[in-house]
């Protein structure tokens, strides 16, 4: 069976430009439904063109990552590199920001693709079972909500869009509120999970995936409230939101027994394991695919632009040399840590071309200014020339839960099992014992800073504890200008939408 991925539906359907030209034309996507959903495989086709849009070099294959991982202690952008990315590594962040632009825009023409899922499949009676149209809409539900909650946890407010944008003039609404996207979003995952099975497909998400990311908004809203994160005063009970973020992660955790913990750590990033039991929900892509967005390029991001091989041998053609290793997130493992020893390379093999000698090691160095340590998570153990990768961008793995499980159940037997359990993986101890409520949870947000490092959530664990200041500036030396907590929405979009102003 093709990958879904490579499918970008052209036949059957009438798709009106490249999701690029999209942005430029139509900045929302829309397609002709005149002759199409009147079967079971436009549904699916048009299900696979919504989830085409997450391994877009503008979406989860990079500018996510980007995002997401710069401001933090996380990674730093390389001398020379894009003006945007320096601003963005320094926290100072306006609305002409060129990392923005695609960070608002494509979560939208994901959203539109699946406004177009929840439309039209409904009515669709021919050859199609009740159960294959729930699961396509459970899907393109659960899609929405995930598009919502990047939006919402990155910008805040932001226009809600429930049906299909066809012309430019639809784009022009006001933003909701916070309270009203965040309504959507558990709404939207509440019926998903509802509609969805548990089988396991490549690059799509199921029951399982919604209820994950369920246990993920509300502990995003617990921990908010707890803390006294700006925006999410109308949150009503912290205790409440704790509660059902439990509820959520303990479905995952506990009442299925598809995903659990891999017990190697290097095998959860192999290309040759996207289907091993971590792996709830990724945007997948696959080295053999014609466009970038087929394929990835992700890994270049973080190897340094050398010819080199890896530890285990994995000759690496040179990258990009774009983020490097800051010493805050490298210095902060334990040196036992293999979440540190195995996955982050700090020594490298010469091949002979790069002024050594064959096969002499190369020690990298936490404090150099060009070649650093790097991260070894997307790692494409069969790559062996030119740029296409098939390394795929986690977007909800199965330890996050965990995680998530053990945040939201606080010093509990339970609280401590789950957090131990990661631990144990790593290498290291058990959490000490009787900790507090308020430090259980800063140590639990503390191991997620080093199991998901380099993965696109420290940046939204830091904002929903209310740490972007007491971590980034007083423990890291970081500065910060400006509105820590939310990104300003483009300007671009705001001159051509003047209600995103009110």
């Amino acid at each position: 069976m093709k990958k879904f991925q490579y499918i970008f539906i052209l036949l059957a359907m009438t798709v009106v430009v490249s999701c690029k030209k999209e942005l430029e034309e139509k900045p929302y996507g829309f397609l002709s439904t005149t002759n199409f959903y009147k079967t079971e495989a436009d549904a699916n086709a048009a299900l696979i063109y919504a989830y085409s849009i997450l391994p877009d070099l503008d979406y989860y294959s990079r500018n996510f990552i980007v995002l997401t991982e710069l401001p933090t202690e996380d990674v730093a952008s390389a001398a020379g590199k894009s003006a945007d990315e320096q601003l963005l590594d320094n926290n100072t962040v306006t609305a002409t920001n060129g990392v923005l632009a695609p960070a608002y825009q494509f979560p939208y023409v994901g959203i539109n693709r699946a406004n177009l899922v929840i439309k039209y499949v409904p009515a669709i009676t021919t050859g199609i079972t009740d159960s294959a149209k729930n699961e396509i809409l459970g899907e393109a539900y659960t899609l929405r909500a995930l598009h919502y909650f990047n939006l919402v946890r990155l910008f805040g407010g932001v226009p809600l869009h429930l049906d299909p944008v066809d012309d430019i003039s639809q784009t022009n609404l006001p933003k909701s509120t916070m309270q009203v996207v965040y309504g959507q979003i558990i709404s939207d995952l509440t019926k998903a999970a509802g509609m969805m099975d548990e089988n396991v497909r490549l690059g799509r998400v199921n029951k399982v995936g919604a209820w994950g990311l369920l246990s993920k908004v509300y502990l995003t809203l617990a921990s908010a409230k707890a803390t006294g994160s700006p925006g999410y005063d109308w949150v009503t009970s912290a205790d409440d939101m704790y509660a059902n973020a439990k509820q959520y992660a303990g479905l995952v955790v506990n009442s299925q027994t598809v995903y659990g913990l891999d017990p190697s750590l290097t095998n959860i990033y192999d290309v040759n394991s996207k289907f091993g039991p971590e792996h709830i929900f990724d945007a997948s892509v696959d080295r053999s695919g014609a466009d970038e967005g087929q394929y990835s390029k992700l890994p270049l991001f973080f190897y340094p632009n050398l010819n080199f091989r890896l530890p285990d041998g994995v000759f690496v053609p040179g990258g990009f040399n774009e983020f490097l290793t800051e010493p805050g997130i490298y210095n902060s493992f334990d040196p036992n840590d293999k979440r540190k020893t195995q996955l982050i390379i700090s020594t490298i093999h010469d091949v002979g071309d790069n002024g050594g000698n064959a096969g002499t090691t190369m020690v990298l160095s936490i404090t150099d200014a060009q070649y650093r340590p790097f991260s070894n998570k997307f790692n494409d153990s069969g790559w062996t020339a030119g740029q296409q990768t098939s390394a795929n961008t986690p977007i909800l793995r199965f330890s996050d839960v965990l995680l998530i499980y053990a945040e939201a159940c606080g010093p509990t037997n339970d609280g401590y099992a789950a957090v131990n359990r990661i631990r144990a993986r790593a290498g290291l101890g058990n959490l000490p014992p009787s900790l507090s409520v308020t430090d259980f949870r800063n140590a639990v947000i503390q191991e997620r800073s080093w199991e998901l490092c380099f993965e696109g959530n420290r940046l939204f664990d830091l904002r929903r504890s209310h740490q972007m200041e007491s971590v980034l500036e007083n423990v890291y030396g970081k500065t910060i200008t400006g509105d820590p907590y939310y990104f300003p929405i483009p300007q671009a979009e705001v001159n051509q939408n003047p209600n995103l102003n009110k």
